[in-house]
């Protein structure tokens, strides 16, 4: 079972609406608690089991929201480099090695240490 809850943030708490339990409105200073109380709400008022109800949280902070979809957006292209670099500094390591560098040369080169040249090689 699917619950939506539309949640805006007023003087210091949260204000929730659930339209699927007749426009239910409840007050928490937490959304998670939010979540719990609408949970304990719907079983104890139908034959769902708990695990069974997933509440779905909305907000009206808009441009809050926009600047954490950025930000997000953000960490999944840095994730996204950082896994690109690995894979090509490991083949930089392939290369020098097959050239007949040391570990310790090809980490003076990289400006790593010969430890962490034997860890890409792997």
């Amino acid at each position: 079972m699917e619950i939506n809850a539309e949640c805006e943030r007023k003087a210091g708490a949260w204000r929730v609406r659930v339209p699927e339990l007749g426009n239910l409105l409840i007050s928490t200073k937490r959304l998670d608690l939010a979540t719990e109380q609408i949970k304990d709400l719907v079983q104890e008022n139908s034959t769902v089991e708990r695990c069974d109800i997933v509440v779905r949280i909305s907000t009206s902070m808009p441009s809050v929201m926009c600047d954490l979809e950025e930000a997000q957006r953000k960490m999944k292209d840095a994730q996204r480099l950082q896994e690109e670099a690995s894979r090509e500094i490991r083949a930089v390591v392939a290369t020098l090695r097959e050239q007949g560098l040391s570990m310790r040369d090809i980490g003076v080169l990289l400006r790593i240490s010969p430890q962490r040249v034997a860890q890409l090689t792997d």
